[in-house]
């Protein structure tokens, strides 16, 4: 019998991969799901399972901080809806990665690689990841936002405006208005700050987006987004950053 643990913290897409798990292995397996870092931390530490889906953006903390922190050693696969992510999986050594959305075919060759592997001890890939993350700073390409049952990859340049919500992000672009559940300073780390500017302590603009900057008095400024009705206050804190603006 085989032991799996799915972490992901979408439950439509952590159903369907529990459905195709059970689908596709070849011999009895036992699935346990979660749908946290922090209930996947737990759940490898009891459970001590052979074989781990490890969501990667799971809000506060992610799988690969799973990984860092677990006592347990098992195979891992990361599954992913950012390049650089799926890159430093790689690299690191899991077994394998999951690039959102894929397919049922890329799935098939994820399980055989897997159980290729079951046979070996697993590699401890704490350190492993340390020494890629180390690397050099990479930032994310596209952010993955839910309405009802609807997901999209939504790349970072059409972001305009990122907004806290409590422990949610409020993603707006011309088409859409949606919610990330991740903290807005855990997003900001992995955004880059020459594109992305914190102009508020709950809101990050997207600068390629400014249509201009207005100011209401000596200490008050706005910014002026395209496509977006309402300004957006910068606050004195960050204000030097628009008093500063060149066109470099």
């Amino acid at each position: 019998m085989t032991n799996i643990l799915v972490a992901e913290d979408e439950e439509i897409l952590r159903v369907s991969l529990i459905n195709k798990l059970k689908k596709y292995w070849p011999q009895p397996l036992s699935i346990t799901s979660v749908s946290s870092g922090s209930e996947a931390l737990r759940m490898l530490n009891e459970l001590k399972p052979d074989i781990a889906f490890l969501d990667i953006q799971m809000g506060e903390i992610s799988g690969i901080e799973v990984v860092k922190q677990t006592n347990h050693c098992c195979h891992v696969v990361f599954v992913t809806a950012f390049d650089k992510y799926a890159i430093q999986a790689f690299d690191a050594g899991a077994i394998d990665y999951l690039l959102k959305p894929y397919s049922d075919t890329r799935l098939k060759e994820c399980i055989e690689r897997v159980n290729i592997r079951l046979s070996s001890v697993p590699l401890d890939l704490k350190q492993l990841l340390l020494n890629v993350n180390n690397s050099g700073k990479q930032y994310i390409k596209r952010l993955k936002v839910q309405i009802g049952n609807k997901i999209w990859l939504v790349p970072l340049e059409n972001i305009i405006c990122l907004q806290a919500s409590g422990r949610y992000v409020k993603v707006l672009t011309k088409e859409r208005e949606a919610l990330v559940r991740i903290p807005l300073k855990a997003l900001c780390e992995q955004l880059d700050p020459d594109v992305f500017w914190r102009v508020h302590r709950s809101t990050v603009v997207n600068i390629s987006h400014l249509d201009y900057v207005k100011y209401i008095d000596h200490e008050q400024i706005q910014a002026q987004m395209k496509n977006m009705k309402d300004p957006v206050a910068i606050s004195r804190s960050f204000s030097h950053l628009f008093r500063n603006l060149s066109s470099d």
